[in-house]
């Protein structure tokens, strides 16, 4: 399916559930890639709704999530403050979440290690989409945690018994203070002319001023998940930046200039 197509569906989902919220229902989506989700977010911005709406994928740092569309009386009874909001928002949606999304721990033998990659083709093998389920948040060498819809752990736990060459047990599981997303990142440090994109790119992926103005005017380069082709753009940390065969970094700041006035980029690449 092209790139117009995906998006038309997409925005299609986005006006079923904007309508099923403004009749007086919760309404939910799942599972948004990060794209997906800044698009959600300045679509229902536009409409007024900023206050209605919450993202969820079974944990605080979750990359894929669920968006959820509250209905007025629901927006009416919700605190102003962030952190007894999202308390009141467990409460007042916990038969929501309940179905919407379930973690699953998947175990090995402890024989052979396993990667996300692993995971990932043993459930995109049983037939699952990949936007049916949410995060894989590799634990160890040897299990990951997986959220998914309700309706589909049910089958995942029945048919989920081999990942890569090793034999697992997938079970229902409640998160604990071990959880980890799974996230791993290199630190990177470097000095740039100015925060434009293209020395940025330049330092993060060891690239020549040109080669970098080059992977940004080819499309190569995404900064907070949108595509960004202005080599002049100016970057504002903490910000994500995503270059195509180099990986994803989170720039996280400029500290300071050096003595040729230089800016001291500091960032971490997911590895």
């Amino acid at each position: 399916m092209g790139t117009e197509n995906t998006r038309d569906l997409f925005e299609a989902r986005l006006e079923d559930a904007i309508r099923k919220c403004t009749s007086g229902s919760v309404a939910h989506i799942p599972f948004l890639t990060m794209r997906q989700r800044r698009r959600a977010e300045r679509m229902l911005d536009a409409r007024g709704l900023q206050d209605a709406y919450w993202f969820w994928g079974g944990h605080s740092t979750a990359e894929r999530v669920c968006l959820f569309l509250l209905p007025d009386y629901l927006t009416a009874i919700l605190p102003e403050d962030a952190t007894a909001r999202e308390a009141a928002l467990f409460d007042c949606l916990a038969e929501e979440l309940t179905d919407a999304v379930v973690s699953l721990s998947i175990k090995g033998s402890g024989f052979r290690n396993l990667s996300h990659r692993d995971y990932l083709g043993a459930i995109l093998g049983l037939g699952i989409e990949r936007d049916a389920i949410g995060d894989i948040a590799v634990q160890d060498a040897h299990s990951a945690i997986l959220f998914c819809p309700r309706t589909l752990a049910g089958f995942l736990m029945g048919e989920l018994t081999k990942v890569g060459a090793d034999t697992v047990r997938c079970r229902e599981c409640t998160l604990d203070e071990t959880f980890t997303d799974g996230k791993q990142y290199r630190p990177v440090s470097d000095t740039v002319a100015s925060p434009r994109l293209d020395c940025v790119v330049a330092a993060l992926c060891n690239l020549s001023r040109e080669a970098a103005q080059n992977a940004v005017r080819s499309g190569l380069v995404e900064v907070d998940f949108e595509p960004e082709e202005r080599v002049d753009a100016v970057l504002t940390p903490p910000i994500t930046v995503s270059v195509r065969g180099h990986g994803r970094f989170v720039l996280r700041s400029f500290d300071g200039e050096t003595r040729k006035g230089r800016l001291r980029l500091r960032a971490d690449q997911l590895v």
